[in-house]
Formats: C-alpha cells, sequence, structure tokens
C-alpha cells in the first residue's frame, strides 16, 4: 500500500458510512448474523480495508465469492470467519483448511471430490455451507435426498462440520411473488433436513424487504456501501441508506475549439460554434466506460458539464464555461442521492446497475479512506 499517488483522479470512500449502513440493516435483524460481503474487492472500495474497518466495530462473519478473495484477507490480518459464496476447485479443499476458511459445497460429487482430495496436511476442520437451489438455477441443488446425504458425508468426515444451508433470491428487487414463492421454497427444502448453525437466503434485497425469523443470518453486499438493489426497494424501504462512494478528478488541459474543429477519436464531436474544451485524467482504464460519452459531470461551481467526443483509455474531454481552469475539480460520481451525478444517475445513464459501476473503478484509481480513525490513501499500483 502507498499513501502517495500521481495523478489527480481519486475515489473517496466514507467509511463511517459503511459502519452506518451496517448498523441501521442490522437493527431491523437485530437476532441475526450479519455476513458482510466483501467479495469483487468489497464491490470496488477495498476488501481488506472495509474488512478491517467492520470488524473493529462488531462484525464477525464476512463472504467472498472465491477462495483467493478469502486467502488475501487472512493474508492481511482478518481473523474473523470467512464464508467462499463460490464454488472451490474440490481439489483445493486443503488450502481452505490451511486458512480455516467456510466453503460452499454446491452437490454431492463436489462434496465427494473433496472428501478424496483431502491430504491430512492440516489438523484442522472446514466448515461447510451446502447451497440450495431455490429458484435461481445458478448454483447448488434442490434434491432433498442429494442434501440429507450430504449432510450425512459431513457429518461422517471428522475434518468437515455441517455449519450452514443457504440459498440466494433470484428476484428479491423487483415487485412479484416470485420472491415469496422461492423463499417458501427454501423453507421446504431446509425444513426437511437436519438444520444447522446458520441459514441465510437474505441478500442487500431480501434483507431491507423480509422481516421473518425462519432465517437466523442475512447476507448484505451493495446496501453495506449504501446502494439500493432498486428503485423499488428504496420505495418500500425503512433504511436511508448512506452512499460512501465519491468520484473526482481536476482538469488537467484546456482547449478552445472554432466551428467545425472536432475533439477526441473520430472527432465525433464538432464544435457548432467557439467551445472551451476541458481534458479530464480518467478512462475507460480506470471504469469510466466509452458509453458514457454526453454524460454530465459537475464542476465545483455547480456547472454541470458534458463528456464531449468519444472517451479514451487514459482520459477523457468535457465542454466547459470560458471561466473554467486547469486545475479545476470535477466530479463525475457524487455521495449525495439526490444529485445528478448520483451512482443511481451515472449507472441509468450507462444503462447498467450499481453494482457493476462501482466494480469496475480500476486499481489504478487510488482509493482515499474517510471516517472515524480513517483519513488514509491506498494507491494499489504503487503496493
Amino acid at each position: 500500500m502507498s499513501e502517495k499517488y500521481y495523478r489527480h483522479t481519486v475515489i473517496d470512500v466514507d467509511l463511517e458510512a459503511v459502519d452506518e449502513n451496517y448498523r441501521m440493516i442490522q437493527n431491523l435483524h437485530p437476532d441475526k448474523t450479519f455476513i458482510a460481503v466483501v467479495k469483487a474487492n468489497a464491490y470496488g472500495l477495498g476488501s481488506v480495508t472495509v474488512a478491517d474497518y467492520l470488524a473493529a466495530r462488531g462484525v464477525g462473519f464476512f463472504a467472498v465469492a472465491t477462495l483467493d478473495e478469502a486467502i488475501e484477507l487472512r493474508m492481511h490480518g482478518i481473523r474473523e470467519k470467512v464464508l467462499v459464496l463460490g464454488a472451490v476447485p474440490p481439489e483445493d479443499i486443503n488450502k481452505a483448511i490451511q486458512h480455516r476458511i467456510a466453503v460452499t459445497a454446491p452437490n454431492l460429487e463436489w462434496l465427494y471430490e473433496a472428501c478424496s482430495s483431502m491430504d491430512g496436511r492440516y489438523d484442522k476442520e472446514v466448515w461447510i455451507h451446502i447451497k440450495v437451489n431455490s429458484g435461481m438455477n445458478r448454483l447448488g441443488t434442490s434434491d432433498i435426498g442429494e442434501i440429507s446425504r450430504m449432510i450425512e458425508e459431513i457429518d461422517n468426515n471428522e475434518h468437515f462440520i455441517y455449519e450452514g444451508i443457504y440459498s440466494h433470491f433470484s428476484s428479491a428487487d423487483i415487485d412479484s411473488d416470485v420472491n415469496a414463492r422461492e423463499y417458501d421454497e427454501f423453507k421446504r427444502i431446509t425444513g426437511a433436513v437436519k438444520r444447522p448453525r446458520y441459514v441465510h437466503i437474505q441478500n442487500s434485497a431480501g434483507a431491507l424487504r423480509v422481516k421473518d425469523d425462519y432465517c437466523n443470518a442475512i447476507r448484505v453486499g451493495i446496501s453495506l456501501y449504501g446502494y439500493y438493489t432498486s428503485g423499488y426497494i428504496e420505495s418500500i424501504s425503512e433504511v436511508k441508506l448512506k452512499p460512501s462512494v465519491m468520484l473526482s478528478t481536476k482538469v488537467t488541459d484546456m482547449h478552445t475549439l472554432s466551428e467545425g474543429e472536432g475533439v477526441s477519436y473520430g472527432l465525433t464531436h464538432r464544435a457548432q460554434g467557439r467551445e472551451k474544451i476541458a481534458t479530464l485524467p480518467i478512462g475507460y482504464a480506470d471504469g469510466l466506460l466509452r458509453r458514457q460519452t454526453g454524460y454530465e459531470v459537475r464542476l465545483e461551481d455547480g456547472t454541470n458539464c458534458p463528456i464531449t467526443g468519444r472517451v479514451c483509455m487514459d482520459s477523457a474531454m468535457i465542454s466547459v464555461p470560458e471561466s473554467a481552469e486547469i486545475g479545476d475539480r470535477v466530479i463525475i460520481i457524487d455521495p449525495e442521492r439526490e444529485s445528478e451525478q448520483s451512482m443511481e444517475n451515472y449507472s441509468v445513464y450507462s444503462e447498467t446497475i450499481s453494482y457493476e459501476s462501482l466494480t469496475i473503478l480500476s486499481r489504478r484509481i487510488p482509493r482515499i479512506y474517510r471516517g472515524e480513525k480513517a483519513g488514509f490513501v491506498h494507491n494499489e499500483v504503487l503496493k
């Protein structure tokens, strides 16, 4: 980690907002274990930093997508429980045992292969969470007989602990009866087998939408960082989430175009008259997609300025008023939900969702962490 950076494009991460979102959602389910989802580098915010911050504030359970992500947390001192939500290659089960990581068992065949791959190097136990397919049809099984045999296999292995059973809602963020049907299916399947320590299906939308004591854990990802999974969930939620991310940069160059002159690759934008163009040091290699052309960023004086011409790999150009100067700060994503530059508006403009907008913000943008006992920079390029 380096606290130095040499380009004026940065992501500000409000760690206090993350903590506040955690506490508000936990208050909806005070008796349930809170599983903080920090996969995909904590949705682009920095998994190690976010996990460390939340662990210090009482979070004792984290979830990631891959074994590599879990080991990264362990290698950086995270000692709390970590569950891998994806299917770990069964031949790598010894690595999970070595690092004391909970893993997902998607089916009986996976379990057989994992058992046969154990080599006895580590005299430790590994926690197993069985994945139920309740309608998503992505991972897991809906066969009660198969799940019963999986539980028997786990119980008969001295190194395996049957710790959890879980599923994932496919449509919790939309107004339909699909969510209720999938929940009923999950209850039907899990109610027919031995109940483990943790039973969980509620993702961010489910945690904000479903109040029910059948499950005793919730898994929260995008909403932990201050973003609703959809406008529908925002409209029915009792919780007012606090966005945690601001993406900003500074003007590095200026050009004045005469009528007919173009800008950027292909000269797709041509001036209709005299037009002042400012260059920003951010491009599609940073996560500002080519389709963001036309999106309006904001100068600090409140002026909205459209991205003009094609976004380049390392830079983008905007049309600015005559008063604009080199060094002016430019807001691309604003943490204020009502802003025209909110994460939601930014995502809608490029026909995507907040999840993608966050996770594609590249490693070469330094993250500046703010909040209680924060105020430091992480520049992964110079780590």
